[in-house]
């Protein structure tokens, strides 16, 4: 009976770490979780939220789904970046700073607002935003002489074709920067995620090819199987030479 009891053991913690989940990220905002969430979901990839101290949320997946669920995410640019707001950087308890300070916090905001705002683009994965101005001069602000911006973009999105729009925009935001001083470098990214690959991996199918990506996890389950069987078989043979 003790084999039994220790095959029945052995299988129960074979089948738990079957459907073991790692964390994929912590401290997460509800509403970005639940975008990050919807579109694992979406590409077949089972994964589930967990409430955290302080009200974030951390996101987990299986264990053999991980390297899919960071790069599905990367690839959409999540998780997303934070960007610096005015009360944060210029609180009402704050000391009187001098003209170049106050100058490279309004620049730095404009270039997170910039980003920020770029960021929202269908197909914008990572957006830089970075603005030249030399030091202000005798107490008086200096006009932005040049802007260079760098842009990340998913393949899927033809986001090239928006160029001339986006330098419009960074004009139009930077009073008294001259059109032609502005730059835009826009890069695909490189994907190391198929969609077709992971719709073959259902997370919760026992079909082909669910067996066919986890032949570790059949195994073990088939080795546990193999010894619980084993181990009754050998029972009831003590059992039939007893009587």
């Amino acid at each position: 009976m003790r084999i039994m009891q220790r095959g029945v053991v052995m299988l129960l913690i074979v089948l738990s770490l079957a459907g073991c989940k790692v964390e994929l990220y912590s401290g997460l905002a509800e509403n970005e979780a639940n975008q990050m969430l919807a579109l694992l979901m979406l590409h077949s990839i089972s994964a589930e939220k967990e409430q955290e101290k302080g009200g974030t949320v951390a996101l987990k997946v299986d264990r053999d789904h991980f390297i899919n669920a960071v790069e599905l995410l990367r690839q959409n640019g999540y998780p997303r970046k934070s960007y610096v707001t005015v009360d944060q950087l210029f609180p009402s308890n704050q000391l009187v700073t001098s003209p170049v300070q106050e100058q490279a916090k309004m620049v730095y905001l404009k270039e997170q607002q910039l980003e920020s705002m770029l960021s929202h683009m269908d197909g914008v994965i990572r957006a830089d935003v970075t603005i030249a101005i030399a030091a202000p001069t005798d107490g008086k602000s200096s006009v932005p002489n040049a802007a260079s911006v760098f842009i990340k973009f998913s393949p899927e999105v033809n986001l090239e074709s928006y160029s001339s729009q986006i330098k419009s925009l960074i004009h139009d935001a930077i009073p008294g920067i001259d059109y032609e001083q502005i730059s835009v470098l826009m890069q695909p990214a490189n994907f190391r995620f198929s969609a077709q690959t992971a719709q073959l991996k259902p997370a919760h199918s026992w079909n082909i090819q669910w067996l066919l990506a986890n032949v570790k996890t059949v195994q073990i389950v088939l080795a546990g199987l193999g010894v619980l069987i084993g181990a009754l078989a050998f029972i009831a043979w003590i059992k039939y030479l007893r009587r």
